[in-house]
């Protein structure tokens, strides 16, 4: 695998001066790029200030700022700082004709071993590939904001990237801490298409009067979202039991007359193969190693800690 000495990031904006502060904390050389000074000198100025919060919350020292600022060159040369970097991550808006372009640009102006990276939140990733003479070392890396302290980035490679571009990717992400998870490429990839169902049914009973939104910020943040801290989706059913999610499905699409709350086919799938859960120690997971009272303990145990945190938060 190639090893990542020095990065580029293009696009110093909300993103952008993120990864450049991320890779900088982790010893790793880069530059940032844009088209305008004025958008380079905002980026360095709100690295200052995470830096300093950073010192206000103890997560570093205040010696450690200067030799962070000193790993990151702020400048307009694309073509320059391509030159010298091991791995791009391209991180302008959401334009994808802007995305192909610069992409043909770094296809002409980095060594054609170096990884190429969009951070598009909902472009195929394809799309980006078939610009580059060697499409294998294409690939998308979709990060949650702010990126320097959220840990998810879906690794999408496109139908042309190579082994070696995916292992070297993986191994980078997680060597700066985060949790890189591959998927396949399709609109908006995993996150955001269950981010945006939520918001969208969020937004829909707030339209019909049934709560404001801080009600239903708080009815979120305090129930299914407390638990989303330590539990995903397919965890949190296999604990309430699959049986129990198709009734509730059932109840809603009756009453709600919304697709969205038609029954699943995996769930009647799983519940024929007698997969109800951590009830009879199957589900979407199998738990045959471990007895129901493990589980439990496991499962209060990390909410006690959340629920410590969300009471320290809220004053409760």
């Amino acid at each position: 695998m190639r090893k990542i000495k020095t990065t580029l990031v293009i696009g110093a904006g909300t993103m952008g001066h993120g990864f450049a502060q991320l890779f900088a904390l982790n010893n790793i050389p880069v530059f940032l790029v844009d088209e305008m000074d004025e958008f380079l000198r905002r980026a360095k100025s709100w690295i200052e200030n995470n830096l300093d919060y950073m010192v206000e919350l103890k997560e570093i020292e205040k010696s450690q700022i200067k030799p962070i600022l000193d790993r990151i060159n702020f400048t307009t040369d694309l073509k320059q700082a391509a030159k010298k970097a091991d791995y791009v991550l391209e991180a302008v808006p959401e334009n994808l004709d802007m995305k192909k372009k610069i992409f043909q640009q770094l296809d002409e102006y980095t060594q054609p071993d170096v990884i190429l990276s969009s951070n598009t939140s909902s472009f195929d990733i394809n799309e980006l590939s078939v610009v580059i003479t060697r499409p294998e070392r294409v690939i998308g890396t979709h990060w949650y904001n702010p990126p320097q302290i959220t840990p998810c980035v879906e690794v999408i490679p496109s139908n042309a990237t190579n082994q070696e571009t995916l292992d070297s990717i993986m191994d980078f992400l997680k060597g700066i801490g985060k949790v890189p998870t591959q998927c396949k490429s399709s609109p908006g990839f995993i996150g955001n298409r269950i981010q945006f169902a939520m918001a969208a049914e969020a937004f829909s009973i707030v339209e019909q009067g049934l709560a404001t939104p801080e009600e239903v910020d708080q009815i979120v943040r305090t129930s299914f979202g407390f638990r989303l801290g330590v539990y995903g989706p397919f965890e949190i059913c296999d604990q309430a039991g699959l049986d129990v999610y198709e009734a509730i499905y059932e109840y809603l699409y009756i009453k709600l007359k919304k697709e969205q709350f038609k029954p699943p086919a995996i769930l009647k799938q799983f519940i024929e193969k007698g997969r109800l859960g951590l009830k009879n120690q199957k589900g979407f997971y199998d738990y045959k190693e471990k007895t129901s009272d493990m589980i439990k303990h496991e499962r209060d145990r990390k909410l006690y800690d959340r629920l410590r945190l969300l009471q320290k938060e809220q004053k409760i």
